[in-house]
């Protein structure tokens, strides 16, 4: 057996000391560290919230006082008090667009709900479904004109047909959501009908690509055919399989199933709930790709006898799930289409470089259509609201405030030409309407009412 000698002993000791008081340096060191950068971590958040309530101060202060609370309370008050006691809502006060536009009332619903103006929700949705009636029409149609009744009683009312699925899923909707929340059984039981054959048609043949345990391309891409996609992109009309078309009817089809569920009508919840998970199916597997590493939304898909084409431009479009307030995916999908978005579309403004905006689109070559859509402004301030991002809503008072205080009613769009901004088509109904949603739900957000 060994044991250790005296002296064997001492240098063990020396050693252990040194060790020991290495030791408590290390760990006062790693300790002052620790409180160190807590302190800079709170005086950091400090910083931050101090900042953001400041931000948010200067909201307040333009929702109460400033260009943005006049434009607001001025198209507010215009959009409502147009709308005749039948439900009709003229669409353009410039004479841009000839009648109403029933997709407007899926926007014109959501901020009625904001101010609980339930009385003017069903007047407007009786509108277009009695519309429906006296022209004996299956379908929500694209345009109706007021009502027009001769001197010898005759009935005459003007309507355009195109087949817009986006806008009649707009009507659905706002229908089974109105339905929802109120207790008007005789309006519920009245339209009932005509709303639930519709959502049945949405996500039925020729729409919805979809047939059970087929594979062939023509039905296996699971999304909803829009033949009619009102599009900014080139002036036109698309033929497409969009975002925003998926979410509103998702969002029809979510609503009318809950609807239903309260009826005890068992086929049609049934029916819309498996309809529901293979849309969602669809948009995932076919309505997204990868950019560095992350899944984001596409815009749309372009019909090419397959599976369609990926059209990888991005703009307004991609915040469908945000106005129809339905997300067919998880939450970071969105954030992640967005953040993309804004890389390209969150460009300085030509004529003040201290202001930044969001442009409306770009292309599959990466050019940028400088303008600004109406409903577009509207939606990024509500998902700027849900994500705490209240600098970048400033970033659009600012904006509105500089080229907007001459006109008191909001517009349809702004196109940047000839060096200036150039407004059109102010009063518009569909993009008024988004944005005071948006600007309704922001002023609720910071301690306001709706409307003054």
């Amino acid at each position: 057996m060994n044991y250790l000698t005296a002296e064997k002993l001492q240098q063990f000791m020396r050693r252990s000391v040194i060790l020991i008081f290495a030791l408590l340096v290390i760990t006062a060191g790693s300790t002052a560290q620790l409180k160190e950068n807590s302190l800079k971590s709170d005086l950091n958040g400090s910083r931050t919230n101090e900042s953001m309530n400041q931000i948010k101060k200067q909201l307040v202060y333009e929702l109460e006082h400033g260009t943005i609370s006049k434009i607001y309370n001025t198209t507010y008050h215009s959009l409502t008090s147009r709308m005749k006691k039948d439900g009709y809502l003229q669409e353009s006060l410039s004479g841009a667009y000839r009648g109403e536009f029933p997709r407007t009332i899926g926007g014109f619903v959501s901020l009625l709900f904001e101010t609980e103006d339930y009385s003017r929700i069903q007047r407007s949705l009786e509108f277009i479904f009695n519309s429906m009636i006296r022209n004996n029409l299956a379908k929500v149609p694209h345009v109706i004109d007021s009502l027009k009744i001769s001197g010898n009683g005759s009935v005459d009312q003007w309507y355009e047909t195109e087949d817009e699925i986006d806008g009649r899923a707009h009507v659905v909707m706002a229908y089974a959501r109105f339905c929802l929340k109120s207790e008007s059984q005789n309006f519920e039981n009245k339209y009932y009908e005509i709303a639930k054959n519709e959502v049945i048609s949405f996500l039925d043949q020729p729409y919805f690509y979809y047939i059970d345990k087929s594979n062939f391309s023509c039905n296996a891409i699971h999304l909803v055919f829009n033949c009619a996609l009102e599009h900014s992109r080139e002036g036109r009309m698309w033929s497409a399989f969009d975002l925003l078309t998926q979410s509103f009817v998702g969002a029809a089809a979510q609503s009318m199933m809950e609807l239903a569920e309260r009826r005890n009508d068992t086929e049609l919840s049934e029916y819309l709930r498996i309809r529901i998970e293979v849309l969602k199916g669809g948009v995932d597997n076919y309505l997204t790709r990868v950019v560095d590493g992350k899944k984001v939304y596409l815009e749309m898909r372009l019909p090419d006898g397959n599976f369609g084409r990926p059209f990888t431009g991005m703009g307004w479009l991609c915040y469908g799930p945000v106005a129809a307030q339905w997300e067919p995916l998880d939450r970071q999908v969105m954030r992640n289409t967005v953040d993309l978005l804004k890389k390209t579309l969150y460009i300085p403004d030509e004529l003040d470089s201290s202001l930044k905006y969001l442009a409306a689109e770009y292309d599959e070559s990466g050019e940028i259509s400088k303008f600004v859509i109406g409903k577009g402004i509207g939606w990024d301030i509500e998902y700027c609201k849900q994500e705490g991002q209240y600098d970048k809503i400033l970033e659009w008072f600012k904006f509105l405030n500089k080229y907007h205080a001459d006109k008191p009613i909001y517009l349809e769009s702004m196109s940047f030409k000839g060096g200036q901004w150039v407004k059109a088509d102010c009063g518009n109904g569909e993009q008024s309407v988004w944005w005071c949603w948006a600007i309704a739900r922001l002023r609720k957000e910071l301690g306001l009412s709706a409307i003054d």
